[in-house]
């Protein structure tokens, strides 16, 4: 199996992490159709392996929002690579986890 071929961006996102409060502002660093690789600017929780979350990006051009659930499937340090889900799965892998959300 072929990795997805990854563009370069220098796009920011906008991630809310469920089961934490506030926003955390990321520099999208690359994406493909599956996922994309971040490094958090600011906010209190860098995201870890297994959270789940929406990011929102702001795309200059075009001038379009786009806003995708992921999870967090490796992270170091400030940096972190996601996969895209399909938002019907939040809940469900919210439930598989046993957390208190």
């Amino acid at each position: 199996m072929s990795a997805a071929k990854r563009f370069q961006t220098k796009e920011t996102a906008h991630i809310e992490v469920y089961g934490h409060m506030g926003i955390v502002v990321a520099n999208l660093r690359n994406l493909s159709q599956t996922g994309a690789f971040l490094e958090v600017s600011t906010g209190s929780y860098v995201p870890k392996k297994g959270d789940l979350l929406n990011m929102t990006v702001a795309l200059r051009a075009p001038q379009r929002t786009h806003n995708v659930a992921a999870e967090v499937v490796w992270s170091k340090g400030l940096g972190l690579g996601i996969c895209f889900i399909n938002k019907d799965e939040i809940l469900e892998r919210m439930m598989a986890k046993g957390s208190s959300f």
